[in-house]
């Protein structure tokens, strides 16, 4: 997360220094990013050293930080490849007498943009994005079933979004505005390791949320 906003923080001074030649924004390259509160729907254990039901994760709120790069063709539409972070760390697993973990999301998406133009600086979009996403469980100490689980493991799995949301442009180059974001992460999987069971895999149904974001845009 450090770096990601390091990156972001650098990629906002590198392109705000580029001057653009001329048009009206409407056509040519973009930078966006983006920062907020994320909220994790619970989910149910699908397969904890075999099949399992009756066992549900619940996540504290967390935080989404977003970046993407793209082409806007016409007023109308753009098309762009986000990436970033999506953290949340686990309230509670059912059976769980104390818990200390995460889990994380790094999605690369293939987003398609739509924009309603008004003759003024208020610029509403939508859109829908689909890719991939790693998926990293950490566990410091959890319980699953009376087993006592510690171990970090990633999985990489199929990823969709929808958004939605409005910018401000001050001037035909860069804008602010507020976005919402729901991602679906298709049932991620991870190695976990019990010291009474060993070594098995921990799978969870699809990780869903919500994203609620404060961004920035530069066209260049």
């Amino acid at each position: 997360m450090v770096w990601l906003g390091v990156g972001l923080v650098a990629g906002f001074l590198s392109l705000s220094s580029v001057r653009g030649q001329g048009g009206d924004g409407t056509q040519g390259f973009y930078f966006r990013g983006g920062i907020g509160p994320q909220i994790a729907h619970q989910t149910d254990v699908k397969e904890f050293f075999g099949p399992r039901s009756g066992i549900t994760i619940q996540y504290d709120v967390g935080l989404r930080v977003s970046a993407a790069a793209g082409y806007q063709f016409c007023k109308y539409f753009s098309a762009d490849v986000e990436s970033g972070i999506l953290y949340n760390s686990i309230k509670s697993i059912s059976g769980s007498p104390s818990t200390d973990a995460s889990v994380a999301h790094v999605p690369l998406m293939a987003n398609a943009v739509f924009y309603i133009p008004f003759e003024s600086s208020f610029v509403p979009y939508c859109g829908f994005g689909f890719g991939g996403s790693t998926s990293l469980l950490s566990i410091d100490h959890a319980t699953i079933a009376g087993s006592s689980l510690e171990g970090d493991d990633a999985d990489l799995v199929w990823a969709g979004q929808a958004f939605a949301g409005f910018r401000y442009e001050f001037n035909p180059r860069m804008g602010i505005g507020f976005g919402y974001k729901f991602m679906a992460a298709w049932e991620p999987a991870w190695e976990v390791f019990s010291a009474a069971a060993g070594s098995g895999q921990l799978r969870i149904e699809s990780a869903q949320s919500h994203s609620f974001l404060a961004e920035f845009s530069l066209k260049f």
